[in-house]
């Protein structure tokens, strides 16, 4: 099996939400493995890291405005769906 690629911060400003979550999937199986394993200090700091950046990418506050305006569009008060997921989340954060 290839070994895939970590995801970076880099990732996140150039990819959208849609074309990282197959990437964030293949990396959370990744850390599932290495922790029924053990993980070292460094690879300790890296789930944290990973941890962050899926914080970043989920953004929870992000997805439900997403939610409320894809609703909205729905029932006729908005023009157009929320475009949550054609976001590159890496410029979300401030």
């Amino acid at each position: 099996m290839a070994r895939s690629q970590r995801l970076t911060w880099e990732d996140l400003k150039t990819l959208t939400r849609q074309e990282l979550l197959p990437r964030l999937e293949r990396e959370q199986e990744y850390w599932a493995r290495k922790e029924r394993r053990g993980l070292t200090p460094d690879d300790q700091a890296a789930r944290k890291e990973f941890t962050n950046m899926l914080f970043t990418v989920l953004n929870p506050d992000g997805l439900a405005d997403s939610m409320a305006e894809d609703v909205a569009w729905l029932s006729g008060q908005r023009s157009t769906a929320s475009s949550y997921w054609d976001k590159k989340p890496g410029h979300d954060k401030p």
